[in-house]
């Protein structure tokens, strides 16, 4: 009987773990069965089951099927997965074992025209030298694998239990000497913590109590209790619960390893920024007596503290009911603006550089980050142009606060709302302006002036907090600056930063507040979130503020949107209900090309405030969450006549489909047959009698294939 090489894709682990082993068998065969088989088994007769373990691994550990292999997966396969979970007693062990899976994969390339086996296969002929290596680099291990690898270093035969029983006791006996913590440092008492919940689970498996969150516990004393209890139990046991532990060390490890970029804008990425975080948000800083009478007796007007609703509000005349033209990928200000708008400002910045850009001029650069923190401003495309535009129930929101309350919303729009991203910074790490101005305002305040000599020493703000914050902090009243004239051919040029009483005042109640909330806010992640979490730590000192601004809402557009979507200079015009969802829209433009839906995919679009937002397939798991395809209606899109988004469809090939959005038509829908897909239960979907789709309504050029077919390489 044939191989079928797609017999595991698609099920659950429960339905495919009892056919795994009979699918490794004739995997096997097949291989052994076939020319490169043979050719290679006459090379190599003896054979070393590596395929049978590549398999089983990929699959237990990594979730990976041979047919639908990348070769991302297979690295990490050979390079995370082999070395921590298959312990080897000789290095001769890994003999052959290159040659075998090249052999191997160079059988599938040929045999099934995997898309990605060929660049596997090259993969691993270049790791030849490297695999033996990592699989005895206890940098790669466990802790059970290194366990018993110290084991087999210090001569122990550990696999027998009476070698394994032996080779712990020792272990055990030489802990002390092998301790790297100076004496008496583990006797001093520290308060207790709140303890990670695998390690709770083991002390209760053990029968151990943890002393009460907030009680003095003593660490050498409850680390020799632990070694005592598990030196009672028999050595199997014991190894089973050490990889028990280490197992959940390996769900936290697989969980980086398989998210998407999309996770470091969800739950993953805010744990990151909490732990990088909490080491400077760790106790509050009082205001003294005399900050908070400068708090209390400070009245907020159009021109103070510092220039910010001066300049603000000139920004917004500038944009004017008209908009501006921005550019297409970044969607920063037309370069032929800047300097206008630079010399409208409360403090132009002198830059001596040809063709400057937005971000060469700070202050324009921050007071944008504003205008779309807040959602005031709006980028739609006019014909092929985008423009930037004010948004006219926002702008009519602002028009009703005070002064007070306008200085309040774009601080916390600043600190709380706004993020790197915003300007084009894609890489830029989960903090916020918020972390990073309070967590650098420390280093800024300690001089009464900062001085900056050269561009070398000015350079230290570029990245963090970023120029941009630095003209912000000045715009806020919080620091005065002192500008220089710029070199030849060279952009802004400061002089000295000297941090004002405001600033430090109200970096203080920031900073308490940030820790108050446990560095966590409402609005930080959601947009749609209303403003005024700023508003009860303010408030006490500033009763005027009463109103908030409203936060842009985007109606759900029902009707037929029509989408032209590009893959190279080919091209389909594509009709769908506002009704339908994403991967409905997925599924039309699939059938437009011809390709098979037997991937993964997902939908990336700009948010109104200029974020990225990821739509994963549902086929994702690693934050329920987030919205999948099969949830968010094509009618929610935030994204304006003309707007785009893009469509990739395979992570391993990597299909990527530029959507643009031409026109809706509020009167038509599209009442095409369904199209062949699977679906939710029904109970779970829209009550329609028919579910709307859509169709192709023009086509350009004929389609790639999904998988061509090449000539064999080898």
């Amino acid at each position: 009987m044939a191989f079928d090489i797609r017999r595991l894709d698609g099920l659950d682990y429960d339905d495919a773990e009892p056919l795994l082993e009979d699918y490794i068998i004739e995997a096997v065969e097949a291989f052994a069965n076939s020319a490169t088989g043979k050719a290679h088994i006459e090379r190599f007769p003896e054979g070393g089951d590596w395929i049978g373990t590549f398999i089983e691994m990929a699959y237990l550990y990594g979730g990976f099927t041979l047919s639908k292999m990348t070769k991302a997966n297979a690295q990490e396969v050979m390079e995370y997965i082999l070395p921590r979970k298959l312990t080897l007693l000789d290095p001769s062990d890994t003999d052959g074992a290159i040659d075998e899976l090249v052999a191997f994969w160079r059988f599938l390339a040929k045999t099934y025209r995997l898309r990605s086996a060929h660049a596997i296969a090259a993969y691993l002929q270049s790791i030849a030298d490297k695999f033996p290596q990592w699989m005895f680099d206890p940098a790669r291990g466990g802790m059970a694998k290194n366990f018993m690898m110290q084991g087999l270093q210090a001569g122990y035969d550990m696999t027998t239990q009476e070698g394994l029983e032996t080779f712990q006791a020792e272990y055990n006996r030489n802990l002390p000497a092998q301790s790297s913590t100076p004496a008496g440092m583990l006797d001093i008492p520290i308060p207790m913590d709140t303890p990670p919940a695998d390690m709770k689970a083991v002390f209760d498996q053990l029968g151990l109590e943890l002393p009460e969150v907030g009680q003095p516990v003593n660490l050498k004393a409850l680390a020799e209790q632990f070694l005592g209890v598990l030196e009672q139990l028999d050595p199997a046991e014991a190894e089973q619960l050490i990889a028990s532990m280490e197992d959940d060390l390996d769900d936290l490890d697989d969980a980086s390893i398989e998210a998407p970029p999309s996770a470091a804008a969800g739950g993953q990425s805010t744990d990151l920024r909490t732990l990088l975080l909490q080491d400077s948000f760790n106790q509050d800083i009082p205001l003294t007596e005399a900050e908070q009478a400068l708090l209390r007796d400070t009245t907020i007007s159009e021109t103070g503290p510092g220039t910010i609703l001066q300049d603000f509000q000139t920004t917004l005349d500038f944009i004017g009911a008209d908009g501006v033209p921005v550019s297409g990928k970044l969607q920063h200000l037309s370069l032929k603006l800047l300097g206008e708008l630079n010399g409208q400002l409360s403090h132009p910045i002198a830059i001596d550089l040809k063709r400057p850009q937005q971000k060469s001029y700070p202050n324009i650069h921050g007071l944008y980050l504003l205008l779309r923190a807040t959602g005031i401003t709006e980028v739609v495309a006019k014909g092929k142009q985008l423009r930037l535009r004010l948004h006219p129930d926002v702008y009519a929101s602002w028009q009703q606060l005070t002064p007070a309350e306008r200085y309040f919303t774009l601080l916390e729009a600043w600190f709380l709302r706004s993020h790197p991203e915003m300007l084009g910074e894609e890489r830029s790490g989960p903090f916020t302006m918020g972390d990073r101005c309070l967590k650098v305002w420390p280093t800024l305040h300690q001089k009464t002036n900062q001085t900056f000599p050269d561009y070398g020493r000015q350079d230290i703000l570029a990245y963090w907090p970023g120029f941009y914050n630095i003209a912000l902090m000045e715009m806020f009243g919080f620091v005065e600056l002192t500008h220089g004239k710029p070199d030849p051919g060279k952009g802004w040029r400061l002089k000295k930063l000297m941090p004002c009483n405001w600033g430090n005042a109200l970096m203080k109640l920031l900073f308490n507040a940030h820790m108050a909330v446990g560095l966590q806010w409402p609005s930080a992640m959601d947009a749609t979130q209303p403003f005024g979490d700023l508003q009860p730590i303010l408030q006490p000192y500033f009763p005027d503020w009463q109103q908030n601004l409203a936060v842009p809402s985007y109606p759900f557009r029902p009707g037929r949107h029509i989408f032209k979507v590009s893959l190279g200079n080919i091209w389909r015009r594509i009709g769908i209900s506002g009704e339908a969802t994403l991967a409905d829209l997925s599924q039309v433009i699939l059938n437009s090309v011809g390709f098979d839906r037997d991937h993964l995919d997902q939908f990336t679009y700009k948010s109104p405030t200029g974020r990225t937002v990821e739509v994963m397939h549902p086929g994702f798991t690693y934050d329920e969450g987030l919205p999948t395809t099969v949830e968010v209606l094509i009618g929610s899109l935030p994204l304006s006549e003309g707007g785009t988004m893009e469509y990739l469809f395979d992570f391993g090939d990597c299909w990527r489909f530029q959507v643009q959005l031409e026109a809706i038509d509020p009167e038509a829908d599209s009442e095409a047959p369904p199209a062949s897909r699977k679906t939710k239960p029904a109970k779970k979907r829209r009550a329609k009698k028919q579910r709307p789709v859509g169709e192709v309504l023009a086509a350009h050029g004929e389609a790639p294939e999904q998988y061509p077919v090449y000539e064999d390489e080898w």
